[in-house]
């Protein structure tokens, strides 16, 4: 599973949904993914266990970025300097990554769209790997 901040535009003046330019706050989401995955030694699943609980508190507390690091043991003081030296570089990684994109949410499995509901994503997947344990009562 890939999560990524949605951003689009140009790195000079980036657009978001939820916020202003410069979109601060999907500039500190990215460098929470980037500091959670160097932390994890580039494991993703590891690193995807610190951020999405991240995201959720974010989501359900109001973007409360101290609080939210904390909570699930994100290094402030990391993102603070890969705020102020990584997050240009990551915002056109994700410029580029993003691009491609036209609504949110987008969902993919195995690089195809798939609806962005719980039955088409259980399907994709289970039609990618029927051996899963949730797939036993899925009709491939």
């Amino acid at each position: 599973m890939t999560l990524n901040p949605f951003v689009y535009g140009d790195a000079s003046s980036p657009n978001c949904f939820d916020e202003a330019s410069p979109c601060i706050l999907e500039q500190t989401s990215m460098c929470v993914i980037h500091v959670a995955t160097q932390a994890a030694n580039g494991d993703a699943m590891a690193a995807q266990a610190k951020f999405v609980p991240w995201l959720v508190c974010m989501d359900s507390n109001g973007d409360p970025v101290d609080q939210c690091n904390q909570q699930v043991g994100v290094d402030s003081a990391a993102v603070q300097s890969c705020l102020k030296t990584d997050a240009a570089d990551l915002l056109k990684q994700y410029l580029q990554t993003d691009a491609p994109i036209r609504a949110t949410p987008t969902t993919q499995v195995n690089g195809k769209q798939v609806k962005a509901n719980y039955a088409a994503i259980k399907q994709a997947i289970c039609s990618s790997d029927s051996t899963l344990s949730a797939c036993a009562s899925v009709v491939v």
